[in-house]
């Protein structure tokens, strides 16, 4: 396990409960189960019932999660008379195909007997057991939650939840706990669970994050299993190592097929098998294995001095960094861009660009609207810069351009890691049939990438017309 909550032996646990049912669903825990079910079965001695009253699970794809989560829903809802237990998808398709399973897999084991006839209605998708206790389906909704009782409530491949939507759903749910908990004597308890998401999936992260950083309350367990944040999710051996499943709901001949069916998508592959965080954005505008192919060395310190030469300059959302670049056309024809400067602020911007431009006699390219607008307007008064004129068109077509550079090869960008996540992070807001990074629908630092881009726009236009004096 990477990461999570230990088991405390001074309590009891209902774990071997959760095992007993996994056995009658003909569905035996695997060893990370049977740890998982053991800590968030830890009973309170105050109380008799559930110590923690939240888990949070973190884990990779073909480990088994599903079939965890239903014998832990049906021990939940078996514990005493008319308990709730829900399970919330992304989707009501997804939901009500989890259902399915969920039934066939009941239907075909010795609980069948305790089992009532199930609702299989458009809209009313129900397993009522004997004593009254009820398993239901649901989609995520903001509503979802609001006016029900619930005892188990699993909140499903939670990455796919904007804060938003996920803070909703909890919110419907929460004020019922604490009732059920008066009437039942049973602890409710709320299961986030999910594979590792993406930059966008923010309601997860934020949970997950917490639990790394020892900020989760003491009522939550948690538990992250995964690869380690240095090693190789190629490594199909390093996947067989970590993954909790491996050897035994599948074997290394079957994790080479299934990487197979990622074929290019290697952030998917990390993700899925490897429990690793996508840090980059659906509309990530620049492809991962263009940016990688279309890397260079960087430049050499007097390799400005003679070849026709550009400065970048951008300012990042709220004026909290200012990058500068910088864009040579070398002999052969190809412009290579580098970060140089990352700078907290804008304090320092004016001077280090006054001082580029004297030492290098080159011009110095910047937007003149939105957070650029106070340095856009400090540069144009100095007499020892010279700022290549960028109008609104101009400004959308920058984007397009540099992309069109690395397509061709005759653009590169000196390798650097806070370029390499400007260009993982930032999207794109499109015009027409033009775009520009959007600051506001970014997940990172937006300057770095847009400050070289608009550095080999200027290469290019002003040695076309002539501005430059070496």
């Amino acid at each position: 396990m990477r990461g999570g909550t230990r088991r405390d032996p001074s309590r009891r646990t209902d774990g071997a409960n959760v095992a007993a049912f996994a056995e009658y669903l003909h569905t035996p825990l695997l060893p990370w189960q049977r740890y998982v079910a053991d800590v968030a079965g830890e009973i309170d001695p105050d109380t008799g019932s559930y110590y923690y009253d939240t888990v949070i699970l973190s884990t990779q794809r073909q480990c088994g999660k599903s079939t965890l989560i239903d014998t832990q829903s049906t021990r939940n809802a078996l514990w005493g008379p008319r308990r709730y237990v829900y399970y919330l998808a992304q989707t009501g398709k997804d939901a009500s195909e989890h259902f399915k399973k969920y039934l066939s897999s009941l239907q075909d084991s010795e609980l069948q007997a305790i089992c009532r006839r199930p609702y299989l209605g458009a809209g009313d998708l129900r397993q009522p057991y004997i004593n009254g206790s009820v398993f239901r389906p649901m989609s995520v909704t903001k509503v979802a939650g609001h006016g029900v009782q619930g005892d188990m409530i699993t909140l499903d491949e939670a990455f796919s939840l904007s804060a938003d939507t996920g803070d909703a759903i909890i919110d419907g749910f929460l004020p019922t706990t604490a009732t059920r908990f008066r009437a039942t004597g049973v602890q409710p308890q709320l299961w986030i669970t999910s594979t590792e998401g993406t930059a966008e999936s923010t309601f997860f992260n934020a949970r997950l994050d917490a639990c790394r950083a020892g900020e989760a309350s003491r009522r939550t367990c948690w538990f992250d299993f995964g690869i380690p944040e240095d090693a190789d999710p190629e490594d199909l051996d390093t996947i067989m190592a970590y993954h909790p499943a491996a050897g035994l709901l599948w074997d290394r001949g079957q994790l080479a097929d299934f990487r197979a069916q990622f074929g290019q998508n290697t952030a998917g592959w990390a993700r899925a098998f490897g429990n690793r965080r996508d840090t980059g954005i659906a509309d990530r505008f620049i492809p991962v294995d263009l940016w990688d192919a279309t890397v260079c060395e960087p430049m050499p310190p007097g390799a400005a001095r003679n070849a026709p030469t550009a400065f970048g300059m951008a300012v990042d959302v709220d004026a909290t960094h200012t990058s500068i670049s910088v864009a040579v056309r070398g002999d052969d024809g190809v412009t290579r861009t580098q970060v140089l400067k990352v700078l907290d602020g804008t304090g320092d911007a004016v001077a280090e660009l006054r001082r580029l431009a004297r030492t290098y006699e080159a011009p110095v390219c910047m937007d003149s609207r939105g957070p650029n607008a106070p340095l856009h307007d400090l540069l144009s008064r100095q007499d020892d810069v010279e700022l290549v004129p960028l109008s609104s068109a101009d400004y959308m077509a920058v984007g397009q351009s540099y992309l069109s550079g690395l397509q061709n090869g005759v653009t590169l960008h000196a390798a650097d890691t806070r370029l390499d996540e400007s260009a993982a992070n930032c999207a794109r807001s499109w015009a027409g049939d033009s775009w520009h990074v959007t600051r506001r629908g970014s997940t990172g630092l937006t300057s770095p990438i847009e400050s070289v881009m608009v550095a080999a726009w200027a290469v290019m236009h002003t040695e076309d017309a002539d501005l430059q004096i070496f």
